[in-house]
């Protein structure tokens, strides 16, 4: 097939009204632990001496309840010392030593919350280079681990002991082995500031003492960064982007609706939400089913009679669910209202005054009052209100938030972070009621959404490359999983456009280390798309891999000429890119891996250049430490981690 190289410019990819080129600045100096940690005496000492003023310091407590400048060996631990690793000989880490609630009670000085040690018996802080204002966008990244598996809580504090908020990064999973720690990135909320001439917070604290038994923490490369821009507050204005999309009109998109009830207890009782015909017009609608007092079995006292609560209710317990004669389950609860909770789960994630619009409708089998809720993932509560309540009777209605313009609807600062609408179906207690729901939307502006949120699904993908000047070879990509979550046509893409390639450029500024920017470039495979030995999208022909699309192309599959103009392929190894396909704003990635023509047959022996066998990665092709449930990509194939 004739090839016509036409040089493209390839333009960056502007995401959601704000630069996906801006620079996250580090906050802390000797993050590696290299050389000697500070002493201070004081905490006016630590907040003014002459090392801090240069960069962060690190210090553990045993308890806040006495001064710093009250030092004594039973009341504090002093500063965290640098050490040599004992895991990799030369290299050097902080540690820092745990007690156990049994020393905090021989001290007598024990920090304790309901009588027992408080997971701030001892904190390890971060006094970041200057403060860091409310709406900033934020991460951490460090490597830790302790001598037995364990958990690090994260706050936000103003100086050192100076508390803001409970939370800020959420909880650091550790184990014996070195773990690299990636949080999400945070925008910072009012609440996890403090006050002053603006509002701001400084430190991070990890609460360390969540082991009654005692533990010690190691820490290395911590990274407390800062983007240069806040994504939160607003951006340029752009079209909205709905993340309910169709929402119950397609079986797909069930996984973003859940239940959970109080049945949980009991095998095969918990009655997920499913999609069926409403019996009053006959279209789609999603069903979520309730439970009823007496489908519990009552608590008695001593006497026979029912157990109240101290507003007077009869007390049933939550998870013995009667089925016929048969009591299944054990353990015991009240009967609140949110024993039925109905969530809308999705990827966006809430930022403190977004403004965003919200339409559903609903209706139930008997009136009945909804509350809305604003949780991380569903049952992980954070906030008591989204949209407040929703009173439904026996008639469909529409809901609508967020359309006008002159009051539009914000998130709130207590929501900064959710991503699940959870509703509490269960305040109608008397009897089961059914109740139905249709959605429509949950969209936010384009300014105020990031790259992977619009990323639907991932795949693996593998496609051969020539030796350098040989004869083109063909490779192929299978779109038809592609098209249907995207909801678009093969046409979108047989002219080889609405493609974007990963790429990576540095940038350095005066005096400070470079960093690497990850964006998405447009590229033209109709015209030909070269590709340097990293696998990022160029403008040039000479030293690439050239991907042209062919005429042929059908049935939901592309077809790529590949030509290779002074790439060297390593035997037994692969060049990675990414790949995006886009319609509407959604995106469908590819993680491509090019093999030597050669290889291509035996194509799962290939080994790649950079990742490891059986490491984990996120559908964004983002190494992972450890996983959650979820799916993942594990040596170029797709695992659920259940």
């Amino acid at each position: 097939m004739k090839k016509i190289f036409t040089l493209v410019a390839g333009a960056l990819l502007i995401c959601s009204g704000v630069s996906a080129q801006k620079k996250w600045t580090d906050k802390v100096v000797n993050g590696k632990m290299e050389g000697e940690m500070p002493a201070y005496t004081t905490l006016e000492e630590m907040q003014t001496g002459g090392v801090l003023n240069e960069g962060a310091t690190w210090n553990s407590f045993w308890s806040h309840e006495f001064p710093l400048n009250e030092i004594g060996e039973e009341q504090y631990q002093g500063t965290a010392t640098i050490v040599e690793d004992a895991l990799i000989p030369g290299n050097h880490c902080a540690r820092v030593i745990a007690r156990s609630e049994a020393i905090a009670d021989s001290c007598e000085n024990k920090t304790a919350a309901d009588g027992k040690l408080a997971s701030w018996d001892c904190q390890f802080f971060i006094f970041a280079t200057e403060p860091i204002a409310q709406g900033k966008l934020v991460r951490l990244t460090m490597k830790v681990r302790a001598d037995k598996a364990g958990k690090a809580e994260t706050q936000a504090h103003w100086t050192p002991g100076d508390y803001n908020h409970y939370q800020l990064f959420g909880n650091v999973d550790v184990t014996t082995e070195w773990q690299t720690f990636v949080s999400d990135e945070v925008i910072v909320s009012a609440d996890q500031c403090k006050e002053g001439d603006g509002k701001f917070f400084q430190s991070v604290a990890f609460n360390l003492s969540t082991d009654v038994e005692g533990n010690v923490f190691y820490f290395d490369d911590i990274k407390l960064e800062v983007k240069d821009d806040n994504p939160g507050g607003g951006g340029e204005s752009g079209a909205w982007i709905n993340f309910i999309r169709k929402g119950i009109n397609s079986e797909d998109k069930i996984g973003d609706f859940t239940t959970f009830t109080g049945r949980n207890g009991a095998t095969n009782k918990d009655e997920k939400a499913e999609i069926v015909n409403d019996p009053l017009d006959g279209q789609p609608a999603l069903k979520v089913s309730t439970i009823a007092w007496n489908e519990f079995k009552a608590l008695t006292d001593s006497l026979g009679n029912d157990s109240l609560d101290s507003e007077g209710n009869v007390v049933y317990d939550k998870f013995y669910v009667v089925d016929g004669d048969t009591i299944l389950g054990t353990g015991y609860g009240s009967f609140d209202d949110w024993r039925t909770q109905f969530f809308v789960a999705v990827k966006h994630k809430f930022k403190t005054g977004q403004k965003y619009r919200f339409k559903m409708s609903a209706r139930a089998t008997a009136p009945v009052t909804l509350d809305t809720q604003v949780h991380t993932t569903p049952g992980a509560y954070i906030h008591w209100s989204f949209v407040g309540s929703l009173d439904l009777t026996e008639d469909w209605q529409d809901f609508e938030f967020g359309y006008d313009e002159e009051n539009p609807s914000t998130i709130a600062q207590e929501a900064n972070g959710g991503q699940t609408i959870a509703f509490n179906c269960n305040k109608n207690k008397d009897t089961a009621v059914d109740i139905y729901f249709r959605f429509e939307e949950l969209s936010f502006e384009e300014g105020v959404v990031t790259d992977n949120e619009r990323v639907l699904d991932s795949a693996p993908i593998t496609l051969p490359v020539p030796a350098n000047g040989e004869d083109d070879v063909q490779g192929e990509i299978d779109l038809n999983s592609a098209l249907s979550i995207l909801e678009a046509d093969f046409g979108d893409f047989t002219e080889g456009k609405n493609v974007k390639i990963k790429s990576v450029k540095v940038e350095q500024e005066e005096g400070e280390d470079p960093e690497e920017i990850e964006y998405f470039k447009d590229v033209d495979l109709s015209a030909g798309a070269p590709l340097d030995a990293r696998g990022f999208a160029k403008d040039g022909y000479d030293d690439a891999i050239i991907l042209e699309l062919d005429d042929d192309s059908s049935d939901g599959k592309l077809l790529l000429n590949i030509s290779n103009s002074g790439v060297t392929m390593e035997e037994g190894k692969s060049i990675e890119t990414q790949f995006v396909f886009e319609k509407n704003f959604w995106r469908y990635l590819f993680n491509v891996s090019f093999v030597d023509a050669k290889d291509y047959a035996g194509v799962n022996e290939v080994k790649t250049s950079d990742a490891k066998a059986n490491t984990l990665y996120d559908l964004m092709g983002r190494q992972l430490t450890k996983a959650a449930k979820g799916l993942y990509i594990m040596n170029g194939k797709k695992v659920l981690v259940k």
